[in-house]
């Protein structure tokens, strides 16, 4: 936008064509002053525009929806309309000189981010789909549901043929083994023993158990279906993995398998957007904020302001790394021991492996996992 934009010139009709786009950037590059663009969505939605922006060699700026949001609260007036929405975010980027500049994404990063925004979809469906299957299947026969584990393939695979305690008695252990063994399950005996003792524990019909039977078949079958589009998706993912170059660099580290590796390569632009380790943790919410006032110095807290995902990202792979790697491991019982509880030792670890990434990173080295102690047969 124009370094002083008016309400006019921050507004537009929402063009979303690409004709449409080239007539308003050729009206914004009329104005002769020194010009700069801003979005407040960097997804599919800005995909189109960005792409245009970028061709042209025009500057582009991120002005989160957070940032628009606090910031609205500087200038008068309580409306909440596209116009207004503009004109803070072109007098955002012309006050704060630290928002960040946007730049073109590679396609393997642009795929990456198309995949795991796919698959965090389908997770989520899978995820609502469970809990409302487990809350059906508890009011057709409380032992069944506590009898297996839903998340497991076997009890869904059973469940999308027979749901109610009389169907799965009438079934048979050998008939269920039969269907668990051509899905290649390695206990069917187990689960099938386990369902129809538990089938056998009632007698009992309860209300709505015909209607909720079929809802139950119908969510079973969904979820084996959400569970082979998951697991294609993760092929995807692992293909895309082994073309980029820091993708075997950062799943060296303990606890960063594929999908842990996309997303921080997704949320970080292939690791371009920062440009140190502590400008990623600040981000990541893993350095304190100080809070410092008067003569009161060096006090600080945990920040309220960071990336969510990118801060979950670091702390799955610090909790997974320090159950599985001998190193991380002794780094979280030496915070422990200074008096540190759980997530905060957990948070230290995660600040911790930041800096070992970026250097692995910046080397353009694998993490070297440490040798096992053999010891010596007295």
């Amino acid at each position: 936008m124009p370094a002083n934009p008016t309400p006019d010139e921050a507004h537009s009709s929402k063009p979303t064509d690409e004709t449409a786009l080239l007539t308003v950037m050729a009206e914004v590059s009329t104005h002769g002053r020194p010009v700069c663009w801003a979005v407040d969505v960097t997804t599919g939605l800005s995909a189109l525009l960005l792409t245009l922006l970028w061709r042209r060699q025009v500057q582009v700026r991120y002005v989160s929806g957070t940032v628009a949001f606090h910031m609205a609260a500087a200038f008068a007036g309580e409306n909440k309309t596209d116009a207004r929405d503009a004109v803070v975010i072109a007098q955002t980027i012309r006050m704060r000189p630290d928002i960040p500049i946007l730049e073109p994404s590679d396609r393997l990063i642009a795929e990456l981010t198309v995949l795991t925004g796919y698959r965090a979809d389908l997770v989520g469906q899978r995820v609502a789909t469970l809990f409302r299957l487990q809350e059906l299947l508890t009011g057709i026969s409380p032992a069944l549901e506590r009898a297996v584990d839903l998340n497991r393939k076997a009890p869904m695979m059973v469940l999308a043929c027979w749901q109610t305690p009389a169907a799965i008695r009438h079934a048979g252990v050998d008939r269920i083994t039969a269907l668990l063994r051509r899905g290649h399950v390695k206990n069917a005996v187990q689960v099938a023993e386990a369902m129809v003792a538990a089938a056998r524990q009632q007698t009992v019909t309860l209300p709505g158990q015909r209607a909720a039977a079929v809802v139950v078949g119908q969510m079973a079958t969904e979820i084996l279906a959400l569970e082979q589009r998951i697991a294609a998706v993760d092929d995807l993912i692992a293909d895309h993995l082994d073309q980029h170059p820091l993708a075997p660099i950062i799943e060296s580290m303990p606890g960063m398998g594929p999908l842990l590796t996309a997303e921080l390569l997704v949320h970080t632009a292939g690791m371009t957007e920062y440009d140190s380790p502590a400008k990623l943790a600040a981000r990541a919410g893993l350095a304190p904020v100080s809070r410092d006032s008067g003569t009161v110095s060096g006090n600080h807290r945990q920040p309220r302001r960071y990336h969510r995902r990118l801060r979950h990202i670091l702390w799955m792979a610090a909790f997974t790394a320090a159950r599985e790697c001998p190193t991380s491991r002794a780094y979280y019982e030496k915070k422990r021991a200074e008096g540190k509880n759980h997530r905060q030792a957990i948070l230290a670890l995660a600040r911790r492996r930041v800096d070992v990434l970026w250097a692995l990173i910046r080397d353009r080295k694998a993490f070297a996992r440490p040798a096992p102690v053999i010891r010596a047969a007295a």
